[in-house]
């Protein structure tokens, strides 16, 4: 009779664009499955962020960052409105993009339908983008330039993409949006080592919020973690899932596999619960209504302790990508 409540229950959320579904993301591989977004977990390994239906984290901004978000990257202006559209009608409340992916006009068209449609109003949706190496000579115009193209007021996250000429300068340029109420919360990605966030923070007279890195099964990079904790700065994970070409043995990992079949999920599922219970924010990618849906299931159940450990266990320090 639950399962049976459960799915009838699925199927009216989804009719109605308030509740998540089940498929993959990041490219190739996964399973689909019927899950919906039931209670809130109360048992397992407690929780130090706060968790509801969906799930946030306090920045040391000050502002609310949920811990599960769109990714956008290899999307186009087309896509990305959909993508974007059918996201926040399954309860996504961040979206993440960049200039450098050419697709900010067409997550604002995404958001500026889901507003028009009262399903989300700009205030509960935050957006990140990022200032593209070729536009570091001249941040300023460029978070005018993605303000524009997004069709809003102010970003509620931007990032220097990756490390590269004239970062001070960024970074300052970013600080002075954040005082002109441009900016709510600033950062940095693919910045991996302690030496180059100790760099950043140098000459920061704001205190990174988010450091948004490739950050996956085998790449947990807990000491960069444990280093920037004391700042109050939250890792990100671009590629939670691995990324495009190695989601599957992500997917197939037999530890991944068994977790998720011992609590009826996927094992994407079971990859993202692992992250925001690690104290990470995950931004899976994809343009697939039914892998959009499936990300966000996740609030409903929780991994115990030593589930954790042995996902801990898989880190190898291997990352896929070089930037």
């Amino acid at each position: 009779m639950k399962k049976v409540m459960a799915v009838l229950l699925s199927a009216i959320m989804l009719l109605f664009g308030t509740a998540c579904g089940t498929g993959t993301s990041e490219g190739k591989g996964g399973e689909t499955g019927n899950t919906a977004v039931l209670k809130e977990s109360k048992e397992a390994l407690p929780l130090t962020l706060k968790e509801s239906s969906a799930m946030s984290v306090k920045l040391n901004s000050g502002y609310e960052m949920p811990v599960i978000g769109l990714g956008t990257w290899t999307q186009n202006n087309m896509t990305a409105a959909e993508s974007v559209y059918v996201a926040l009608k399954n309860g996504y409340r961040l979206i993440d993009t960049a200039q450098y992916y050419g697709n900010e006009k067409g997550v604002g068209e995404g958001l500026k339908r889901a507003i028009a449609e009262k399903i989300v109003t700009r205030k509960d949706v935050f957006i990140t983008s990022k200032i593209m190496p070729g536009n570091y000579d001249n941040a300023a115009a460029a978070i005018e330039d993605s303000l524009r193209d997004l069709g809003i007021d102010y970003l509620d996250l931007m990032l220097i993409h990756q490390p590269g000429a004239n970062d001070k300068a960024v970074y300052q340029a970013m600080e002075q949006a954040v005082k002109n109420g441009k900016v709510h919360s600033i950062g940095i990605s693919n910045y991996y080592t302690r030496k180059q966030v100790e760099e950043v923070l140098s000459y920061a007279t704001i205190v990174p919020a988010v450091i948004q890195n490739e950050n996956h099964i085998y790449y947990q990079n807990t000491e960069l973690q444990d280093f920037v904790k004391p700042y109050g700065i939250v890792i990100e994970s671009w590629y939670p899932f691995g990324g495009r070409g190695h989601t599957k043995e992500n997917f197939e990992n037999e530890t991944i596999a068994a977790i998720a079949h011992a609590h009826g999920r996927t094992p994407a599922q079971i990859i993202l619960r692992w992250q925001i219970q690690a104290g990470y924010v995950a931004v899976p990618g994809s343009a697939n209504p039914n892998h959009i849906a499936e990300n966000i299931a996740v609030f409903d159940f929780s991994l115990s302790g030593e589930e954790m450990n042995r996902i801990a266990k898989l880190n190898k320090h291997q990352r896929y990508e070089n930037w």
